[in-house]
């Protein structure tokens, strides 16, 4: 089985097209921002049964994810929002492992990103 790719770069290249290098440094820079946010909504909602939250952490966590090219967080992301709405409490837990997993490469990705690779060019004049 082969490493599912944690960033896939057409997302940032796309975002660039519509808005600039500006626009796509700005969508890296909110995600590492706030999705450590969504991801405690999750946990919390996982911790306390808590179908609700945990539904509106993912759905909101899948959103950010498909921007920025996080596929298999966004997967894993939809899994988890359906498996809230379906009040599959047992199945969250099995895959909350699978999410933190991911969620954290991601974070290593963008944060590797921004260190080596700048995605705004920062205009001297």
């Amino acid at each position: 089985m082969t490493e599912p790719c944690v960033i896939d770069v057409r997302a940032l290249e796309r975002l660039k097209e519509w808005g600039g290098d500006k626009l796509a440094s700005q969508m890296v820079r909110l995600f590492l921002k706030n999705s450590g946010m969504k991801m405690d909504q999750i946990r919390a909602g996982v911790a306390n049964s808590d179908s609700g939250q945990t539904e509106r952490g993912a759905h909101s966590l899948k959103s950010s994810a498909a921007y920025i090219g996080a596929e298999h967080l966004r997967t894993l992301a939809t899994d988890v929002e359906g498996a809230a709405l379906d009040g599959q409490h047992e199945r969250l837990r099995a895959l909350l492992p699978q999410m933190e997993v991911a969620y954290a490469a991601v974070i290593g990705e963008l944060e590797s990103i921004e260190k080596t690779r700048p995605l705004e060019v920062i205009d001297e004049s």
